[in-house]
């Protein structure tokens, strides 16, 4: 436990640094732009993906990707930095990550199943739709309870997605084996993500 307490500091440091970086550069983007057209784009962002890798056009799927990827990276900062955070946001965000790493896993394994181990592709898979139910869930929840607190992408959510952006740009630069050495740490963190999500408590109201 004392272990994991320390790596999660860790990162929670790493995440905050990056978090205070983007939003003083942030702050220079167009006022007329808010965070939820950014997720709304970043979904968008998945139909390309698929499409491209089923017609063997990597490189473009990978610029797709990367690009929505990117968003990831700035859409929660510029929400917080613009302190516009709204409730379709906070539902959508964690949805456009899974739907962006799930649609080009997946067509990458239909197109080309030798890149993927199928253990590998199927833990991803099964791991990010339980997350997506116990995000409905939680939120559902919090909000039938009128709590505000956010349970969205957690920590170890947000990490997740970090490494496994980085290993299907791998996999669509056709470099499998450092794709899944990659890869196969952001399973372990899934899980570390659910059970953030089963293990969390809500504030009691004052």
């Amino acid at each position: 436990m004392k272990i994991i307490n320390e790596a999660e500091n860790c990162l929670k440091r790493i995440t905050d640094a990056k978090e205070n970086f983007l939003q003083n550069i942030l702050k220079s983007l167009p006022l007329w732009l808010n965070a939820d057209q950014l997720t709304l784009v970043r979904i968008l962002c998945v139909l390309p993906v698929i499409f491209f890798i089923l017609n063997g056009k990597l490189a473009f799927a990978l610029g797709f990707f990367v690009f929505g990827a990117f968003l990831d990276l700035i859409d929660g900062p510029f929400a917080r930095v613009r302190k516009k955070e709204t409730e379709i946001g906070k539902i959508l965000d964690p949805f456009a990550d899974k739907l962006l790493v799930a649609g080009a896993l997946m067509a990458l394994f239909y197109k080309s199943p030798s890149l993927l181990s199928p253990l590998l592709f199927w833990s991803i898979l099964v791991l990010e739709s339980i997350l997506i139910i116990l995000t409905l869930i939680g939120k559902t929840m919090l909000k039938q309870e009128g709590f505000r607190k956010r349970l969205g992408a957690n920590l170890w959510g947000k990490w997740k997605f970090f490494l496994q952006s980085i290993g299907i740009s791998l996999l669509l630069l056709q470099k499998p084996f450092w794709a899944q050495i990659l890869l196969w740490p952001s399973v372990g963190l899934a899980i570390a993500s659910i059970i953030g999500h089963l293990t969390f408590k809500a504030p009691e109201q004052s």
